[in-house]
This record gives structure tokens, sequence and C-alpha cells, in this order.
């Protein structure tokens, strides 16, 4: 595999993701359709790694042969393609980089991992193919599938330059990752929204809510955590598609299941990863994390990418007594905002805050959570190795 890892390597920082209109050609039409029938994607602003790993466990727990592909990992590639099938990675990027050949193209980064995966998933005939979409959805990679089954977690504030500004403006971009839906599934939406959806979007066939499932057995979908919400709606999922109604799986499941999505490392001192990187994101952790945790003074440690718009971030959790504002030193990892650059409107809003190492989230005896990006929550991991 440390081809594999050389070829993807060099692509780093060197192309986007720019070959949609070409990429249909790497499939028969006969493979095409048949991902179309057997892939589930999941599209939405926040929870889609999460829902995708929830529909995994639920769908190996039936026994079925079935692949996941998500992004972006935390330590190495190979987290993206996960299958309950073995996979020859070697000989599938061999076939991608002909492709590329042929075709005189240089995909990029997330477009060689997903063709690596749908490859992977047609050659073992497998029976489902769970397919998280990168950026939106209509002019995502991942489109070139249409799937007919596709899993819309939320709408929230994120890639605002490229969905739209709007909540409207970023459902279209979301829904139409497909434009023949047989069966649509809907996390955690709001009144308008959904009312949206029920009037409009034809391509949709057959629209099953979160909300119709959640407060008919007594749960308010308000005080549910994001992974409970997340594993209520891969189990409206899976059990749709597969047909059964197994109550008891959808009350078993792991907290921790994926990595940087509230993960508690510690008990004492309690610390927690979460790969929160956008308002809403922010919001729905802090809110968890009060839930069980309300009354205790907690150090936050932050790092962002480049071209993230963090001041309503800052002006929320400032909002919050309860915090201690940290952010992670420059350089730390791949493409981060210098925190230096925060100083100015921090000191003229009179918020406290200090510049940190990552290695003071680590030695911090307090109650502290790291938060940000999913590549600041990968180079602790690497630093710490867990």
């Amino acid at each position: 595999m440390k081809e594999l890892e050389e070829y993807l390597d060099s692509k780093i920082g060197l192309t986007n993701n720019k070959n949609l209109q070409v990429l249909h050609r790497f499939f028969t039409q006969a493979q095409l359709n048949n991902l179309m029938n057997r892939t589930i994607s999941i599209v939405g602003t926040n929870g889609k790694t999460s829902t995708a790993n929830f529909i995994y466990k639920l769908l190996n727990n039936e026994m079925t042969k079935v692949l996941m592909f998500t992004s972006p990992h935390l330590l190495n590639f190979s987290e993206r393609i996960q299958s309950n099938s073995e996979i020859n990675f070697d000989y599938l990027s061999k076939i991608v980089q002909d492709f590329e050949s042929e075709n005189d193209i240089n995909l990029g980064y997330f477009e060689t991992l997903f063709l690596i995966a749908c490859k992977a998933f047609l050659d073992n005939e497998m029976d489902y193919f769970i397919c998280e979409a990168g950026i939106g959805g209509m002019l995502d990679t991942t489109s070139i599938i249409q799937s007919k089954n596709v899993v819309l977690t939320n709408i929230g504030r994120d890639h605002q330059d490229l969905l739209g500004y709007t909540a409207l403006g970023v459902l279209d971009q979301k829904i139409f990752v497909s434009n023949n839906i047989d069966n649509l599934f809907v996390g955690d939406l709001s009144e308008e929204l959904i009312k949206e959806l029920d009037n409009n979007y034809k391509h949709c066939k057959s629209k099953f809510f979160l909300k119709d499932y959640v407060e008919s057995e007594s749960k308010k979908i308000k005080n549910l955590t994001a992974n409970q919400l997340n594993h209520w709606l891969a189990f409206i999922t899976v059990n749709s598609i597969l047909g059964t109604n197994n109550k008891e799986v959808s009350v078993s499941f792991d907290d921790n299941l994926v990595q940087g999505r509230f993960e508690i490392i510690s008990q004492d001192p309690l610390k927690i990863l979460d790969g929160a990187h956008n308002i809403d994101g922010f919001i729905k952790t802090l809110k968890d994390y009060e839930k069980e945790y309300s009354s205790v003074d907690t150090y936050l440690y932050l790092g962002f990418k480049n071209g993230k718009n963090i001041e309503s971030i800052i002006s929320y959790i400032n909002s919050k007594k309860q915090y201690k504002l940290n952010f992670i030193e420059e350089d730390t990892f791949f493409d981060q905002q210098n925190p230096n650059n925060l100083t100015d409107y921090l000191e003229n809003k009179n918020i406290d805050y200090k510049i940190v190492s990552l290695e003071a989230f680590s030695s911090n005896k307090n109650p502290s959570i790291l938060l940000g990006s999913l590549y600041l929550i990968g180079e602790y991991k690497k630093r710490i190795n867990t």
C-alpha cells in the first residue's frame, strides 16, 4: 500500500476535484446502474460521517457485504474506505492511474479515492455502498452515481461561498446530489425546510422524516445529542431499505464509534475531541456537552482551517461564561488559519484568550475540549498515537 500512499501524497495541494464531466468514463453503464441502485448517498452540513458509520454498523450486523466511503481521514487514507470484504488497494490504484493516463487528466485526492472505493465495491459484488458526499451535492464528485437512496442529515452554515447564503439555496445544492431519488431520509431539519421538501422536489418519490419517527417514540429531537440524532436517522434508513424493524439495534450504539466526533478520550480529567468546524456544529457540540456538564468550567482549544469565518463562533463561545478560550498556535496542522490574525478582533471585543501549543491541551488538568477542524484532531492523534 506504500505505492498508493506516495501516489496520493503527490496529489495534495496540486488540484481541486474538477473532473466531474469525465468520471463517468471510468464505468460501464451497467456499473453505473448498479451503483445507482446499491448506493446510500449521505449529504448534509454536519453529521455525515457519523451517520455513515452508524449505517455501516447496522448493515454489517445484518450480514450484508458493505463498503463505506467517507472523508476526511484523521491518520491514514484507508480510514476513508472501510469494508467487511477484503480490498486490494494497490491493484485498484493501478486501474485509476491508467484511467488518468488514458483520459489525460489529473484527478484530485478526493476523486482518486472515490473511484477506488467504487471499483472495490463493484469488483467485490457487494450489497451496499455507503457514500458520503464531499462538499454540497449537485456538483460534488459523488453525484455521478445518481443514487436512488439519499440521506440528508441537516442543513447549516458552511462553505456558503460555494453553496449559497440561504437555507433553501443550500438545500437545493444538497438534495440534487441525485435527480432521481426513490427514498429520501431526512434528519434534523427546520419546519420551513420540511415544508419545502413536502411541497417541492418531486424527484424525491418517498420521504422519511426523522421527526415523525422520533416523536412517535416519545422522544423529542431537541433533547437528543448529535450522535443520537445520527443514529436514529441511520436506523430509519436501514430499516426502510432492508424492510426490517429491528428496534433492539436502534438503542444499542457506542457514542465513541466515530473518531473525532464528540470522542471522549479521558474521564479524569475530562477530555473531548470534536471536529466541529462551523457555527451550527459548534452550537450542537457545546449544547450536547452542557447537557451532561452544565456547570463545569471548561477550557476550549480551537484551531481552524483557512477560509473559515469564525467571528460568529467566537461570539457564541464568549456568551457562555463557563468556557476559557485558547487558540492553537500557527503551523500546527495543514492549511491552518493563523490565530495571530484574530488578535485585533479579540482585543476590540474585550475577549480573554491565549495562544498556546497543542501540548497545552494534553497537559491541562481541567475539563477540556479540542475542536475546530478534523485536521487539528488528526494532528493531535498523530502526536499522542491514539
